[in-house]
């Protein structure tokens, strides 16, 4: 919102609307990572870093990084019509308290749309921690989620897919800084075990603990958003406020119309999902024991169903939260925990 209401979208529009570049980037086949590319060269031959005084090199060229992935992906959402998702509190605390069967295939894992920003609560912000975070009021914002196919593969008609994570971190309500992710997934055999493996192991980052296991948690929980929306269950709603203002804004008035055209600075198309609350199995007391309130953690995995037991199917267990009626305070918090192996170290 902030870069459509500073008017960037139409000076892009106007700079590059009749080049080359702006036609290529509107390809569905064009990643975000392509256009940050060709930013990044443009940048460097308009101000070539051999110009810049020695002592302010690093500086600047960490500005001119974020300066790049802020334009690049905010041009790939607005030129693929992006879309808002948000979940509801009730569905960030089950999916908080909850793991992945790292064997799931990872066709399951699928947006909904070709680009999207998954904009985090509360709930999740008090879960995904950034990275070397310099305080409590660093937090992740949200992710951009960019799927898009290779072009000529899929032609062929293999379906190989190029999911792009970009988390975007915040500090005091100001953007702060990103983190981008890369991984390849052909819709096929690949797990989701396997395909975390290989995004996060292609991120040169040391210490590497301090860096990989807070990714890990941040990544996994985008997983688990989607494969939430993959069940027939999952509640979605849609909410258009911004196309609509727009459409209404057309036939008023010149006074009226400037009213509305600056109460839509804050409005966004979006869609919401996850239940309105926490169902009722998912608090749950057991008398004659002296445990204190906890989350009893909640799985996606397949399950065999069908003729014989032939078939599979997604399924989500929910977590359940033990002696809840002894809660005088906040929900418990989630513990860290991983299943399944592993994962190498990240991006």
């Amino acid at each position: 919102m902030q870069f459509r209401n500073q008017g960037a979208i139409d000076e892009w529009s106007r700079a590059l609307g009749r080049m080359e570049e702006w036609r290529r980037w509107q390809d569905p086949g064009t990643l975000c990572w392509s256009i940050r590319q060709e930013l990044s060269w443009q940048m460097d031959q308009m101000h070539p870093m051999e110009l810049v005084p020695a002592i302010q090199v690093e500086k600047v060229a960490a500005s001119r990084r974020m300066l790049m992935v802020e334009i690049s992906a905010n041009l790939k959402y607005h030129l693929n019509k992006g879309t808002v998702i948000e979940a509801t509190p009730a569905l960030e605390t089950l999916l908080t308290n909850s793991d992945v069967d790292l064997s799931l295939p990872m066709s399951f894992v699928a947006p909904p749309y070709r680009a999207q920003y998954l904009r985090f609560g509360e709930a999740a912000m008090k879960y995904l921690k950034v990275p070397e975070s310099r305080g409590p009021d660093h937090v992740f914002d949200g992710v951009f989620c960019f799927f898009t196919p290779d072009t000529a593969r899929c032609a062929k008609g293999e379906t190989l897919w190029t999911l792009e994570l970009i988390f975007i971190s915040k500090r005091q309500d100001r953007n702060y800084g990103h983190i981008a992710l890369l991984g390849e997934t052909d819709r096929g055999s690949t797990t989701v075990g396997e395909w975390l493996t290989g995004v996060l192991a292609s991120v040169d980052a040391k210490p590497l603990d301090e860096f990989h296991r807070p990714m890990h948690a941040a990544v996994s929980y985008v997983v688990r958003v989607f494969l939430y929306m993959a069940l027939k269950q999952a509640r979605v709603m849609q909410h258009a406020e911004y196309d609509e203002a727009l459409r209404r804004a057309a036939g008023l008035g010149e006074r009226k119309r400037a009213k509305l055209l600056q109460r839509m600075s804050s409005m966004y198309n979006g869609i919401l999902v996850g239940p309105e609350s926490l169902p009722s199995t998912a608090s749950e007391s057991e008398a004659g024991t002296g445990v204190a309130p906890h989350w009893r953690r909640g799985h996606f995995r397949m399950q065999a169903h069908g003729t014989g037991h032939q078939q599979r199917k997604l399924i989500f267990i929910a977590p359940v939260l033990i002696h809840a009626d002894q809660l005088q305070g906040d929900i418990p918090a989630p513990k860290t925990y991983r299943a399944g192996s592993v994962v190498a170290a990240l991006p």
